[in-house]
């Protein structure tokens, strides 16, 4: 009954829409291939989190199942062995045409130099992120390794923090559990708004899980979509043209956004009328879709900027802090 009075709604609404803004296009949401119970962490999966080699194997049944195939070996660090997960140190910056939100299949140098976001395996030493830093070019780290991953592949976090904040580098963790879908879909917007964060500092970021092929993965796609506006399959192109064993989980994705839009009927109606003018009646086919479609990458994508905008002010305030800190205590 809501869904009939909401489209009887826009329905009445005034059919012209403001010239000032283009539409953006109907996200088009993967079809949900897990139910809720099926998508928590199994046994199974908590084994898989117990050792290296048990993530290794647990990684590769995952990327069969999915049909990733590695076209290619990763632009940065060293290639794992063919055919199966091993950890290396390796990356891969993410590159697309801005205009078109297409992937670029064969990036010139210049385009690989200037990618905002990386996406690679997790560093292990204070060497790695010295390689990562003087290699890569990173200005900006996010671990979404949680403890267990540490545990797993007998990291420890603290040093390789203190070398990233010694080279100047802001790092980051923000805790996922690895092969936990509901997890993963509950920390989705945390993930995004740091890499979020970073970007609008205008930092390449390097966003890491273990192996780069899961949460790092899932972050960039939920960054394109939630913050820049793309639909679902435009980000998943350029995250697998760009990281080609990137597995994101789809079910992850699709709990995390409606959540995002939960209790914001009003929202998104009110964008339909503000900032896209009306409906769109007069284009034809299913307008009630397109519209709600596009309002809510809409509301989406404000939730974000004005997340960014906050978080913004709070890092200019302790930065300002320390540094009247630092000057009173020269005096």
């Amino acid at each position: 009954m809501a869904s009939q009075c909401f489209a009887s709604t826009l329905a009445a609404a005034p059919v012209a829409r403001l010239a000032r803004r283009s539409r953006a296009p109907a996200a088009p949401r993967p079809a949900r291939s897990l139910t809720i119970a099926a998508a928590s962490a199994t046994e199974k999966d908590d084994k898989a989190l117990e050792s290296e080699s048990a993530g290794a194997k647990k990684r590769d049944e995952e990327s069969k199942a999915a049909g990733i195939q590695e076209r290619r070996p990763p632009r940065g660090g060293e290639a794992p062995p063919p055919g199966k997960w091993e950890w290396t140190l390796n990356w891969d910056p993410v590159v697309y045409d801005k205009v078109n939100a297409a992937p670029l299949t064969a990036p010139t140098e210049a385009e690989l130099n200037a990618a905002g976001c990386v996406i690679g395996s997790c560093p292990r030493t204070p060497s790695d992120v010295d390689r990562l830093i003087d290699e890569g070019g990173v200005e900006a780290i996010i671990c979404l390794q949680c403890e267990l991953c540490h545990g797993a592949l007998m990291i420890d976090w603290e040093p390789i923090r203190a070398r990233a904040l010694e080279r100047g580098v802001p790092i980051v963790r923000v805790s996922v559990r690895d092969f936990d879908r509901l997890d993963q879909a509950k920390m989705l917007p945390e993930m995004v708004r740091k890499l979020a964060l970073f970007r609008a500092m205008g930092k390449r970021t390097y966003v890491h899980c273990t192996a780069g092929i899961n949460r790092a993965s899932l972050t960039v796609l939920g960054y394109l979509t939630f913050v820049e506006g793309m639909t679902y399959d435009q980000a998943l192109a350029i995250v697998r043209e760009s990281r080609p064993q990137a597995n994101p989980y789809a079910v992850s994705w699709e709990i995390a956004r409606e959540r995002l839009l939960a209790g914001r009927t009003e929202d998104v109606y009110l964008y339909t009328q503000v900032e896209l003018g009306g409906n769109s009646i007069e284009e034809g086919g299913d307008w009630i879709k397109r519209d709600l479609e596009s309002a809510s990458i809409g509301v989406i994508q404000s939730i974000f900027n004005r997340g960014v905008e906050a978080d913004l002010s709070f890092t200019a305030a302790l930065t300002d802090m320390c540094a009247a800190a630092i000057k009173a205590g020269g005096k």
